[in-house]
């Protein structure tokens, strides 16, 4: 039988804060300022470091007012109350878009200490830029901006821009719930470039949207953004005739029959003569059978465009698309191992406040996951779940003590995270 007792040495279930305190700090969010009053730095390092144990509510702040650990981890002077924290926030919400544009530049600081892994097309490196909505469930609220989303439910539907294989989060907008995904997009658009400049000065940007962004304006702000931007953009089919998109995909298209009774043609044409680089990709399916061999009486035909300006063949692009699909991965990243979801303000501004700040706990837990595993396996392994992460890093226990004049945090020698632990550390001491 194991006997329970107490103890009088401080011991810390969270010794992965600081790393996570090491992100903050080199990121610059305890410099960030706003008119609105002076404290803003520290309050959004205490948000952060919250929310990179996967806590999103101010109840949680209540556990740390008296934790040492934390305080050291992020470098703060003093720990507020749950109550102070939403006062603070409620004044911060009149500066709001001085505060997330800052918010925004400490991301790009976490962001440019990455391995970013794009795609190789005909001999050029393209990284790929994801832009997408998700629908974010705040039923049964009467927070400001909450309103009927496209999944029928009341909440909010921000967008999102993810760069990478790996996912980084690059921008985020905490919209309405009724609000289209097109609204504001180019101004979206425009404001992610400049952040990719300070990425990749001389990168190769593919950027890659759904239907819901089908507009020229969203094409005219890529195409006009330079010449190493390139898009993916999937084409609503309008008023468009099923039998004359297959009569034109079989007398121009690449013919395969994946199994019998089901024909797929792929190609290129070009649709609108205003745009000489933009090209449209079409898949045209009929189907006669289903997968179990049974016989349609009326043929399916499925079709399926997208809009681009990439040279390569169409198979590709239909691939390359294919892949976009991996950003409800990362919704579901935030939404879910992060609890990004509900809201714990009333106020949009405030929330807005928040995105920013689960923005850039979510790049710092990224960037732990990617450390974590050997650099030579970088490009080859996929990426950690940010649940993992805070499972398997942040969760390193260890007891914290002063020594000498120095705080020291201890972690037992057996521990199996010990050589990922101290490799992440001195990954970020270095500049």
């Amino acid at each position: 039988m194991i006997k329970i007792q107490t103890t009088t040495v401080a011991i810390e279930s969270k010794g992965g804060l600081l790393l996570t305190g090491k992100i903050a700090m080199a990121a610059g969010l305890g410099a960030i300022k706003s008119t609105a009053m002076k404290k803003t730095g520290a309050v959004i390092t205490s948000l952060y470091g919250l929310m990179t144990e996967g806590k999103t509510d101010f109840e949680s702040m209540k556990e740390k007012r008296g934790s040492l650990f934390f305080k050291e981890a992020f470098g703060l002077d003093y720990i507020y109350a749950k109550e102070t924290v939403r006062l603070y926030l409620e004044q911060m919400a009149k500066d709001a878009d001085g505060i997330i544009k800052q918010l925004g530049e400490s991301t790009v600081n976490i962001v440019k200490k990455a391995q970013l892994n794009g795609h190789w097309i005909e001999g050029k490196h393209y990284l790929p830029v994801d832009i997408d909505s998700t629908a974010m469930d705040n039923s049964k609220t009467k927070k400001e901006g909450v309103s009927r989303t496209y999944r029928g439910f009341e909440g909010y539907q921000p967008i999102f821009a993810y760069i990478g294989t790996e996912g980084y989060m690059l921008d985020c907008e905490l919209r309405p719930g009724s609000q289209h995904s097109q609204k504001g997009m180019p101004m979206f658009i425009r404001g992610i470039v400049s952040r990719l400049r300070k990425v990749q000065p001389n990168g190769r940007f593919l950027f890659r949207l759904d239907s819901g962004n089908d507009a020229l304006d969203t094409i005219d702000t890529i195409i006009g953004a330079g010449c190493d931007c390139y898009c993916i953009i999937k084409r609503n089919k309008r008023r468009e005739s099923d039998e004359k998109w297959l009569k034109m995909a079989r007398r121009n298209g690449k013919r395969t029959e994946p199994r019998k009774g089901k024909k797929v043609w792929v190609g290129r044409t070009r649709i609108n003569p205003r745009k000489e680089d933009l090209y449209c990709i079409y898949e045209v399916i009929e189907r006669k059978r289903d997968s179990a061999g049974n016989q349609f009486l009326i043929p399916e035909i499925e079709v399926n465009s997208w809009w681009t300006n990439l040279g390569c063949d169409a198979e590709n692009v239909i691939s390359l698309y294919r892949d976009h699909a991996t950003s409800e991965q990362f919704h579901s990243e935030l939404k879910h191992d992060l609890g990004v979801e509900r809201f714990p303000s009333g106020k949009l501004a405030v929330n807005k406040i928040l995105l920013a700040v689960a923005m850039n706990a979510y790049n710092a837990l990224r960037l732990l996951g990617q450390h974590s595993v050997e650099r030579k396996f970088w490009e080859k392994s996929k990426r950690k779940r940010l649940g993992k992460v805070i499972r398997e890093i942040i969760c390193v226990a260890g007891k914290f003590v002063k020594h000498a004049g120095y705080l020291i945090f201890k972690i037992h020698e057996k521990d199996p995270m010990l050589p990922v632990f101290l490799r992440l550390n001195t990954a970020l001491d270095c500049p």
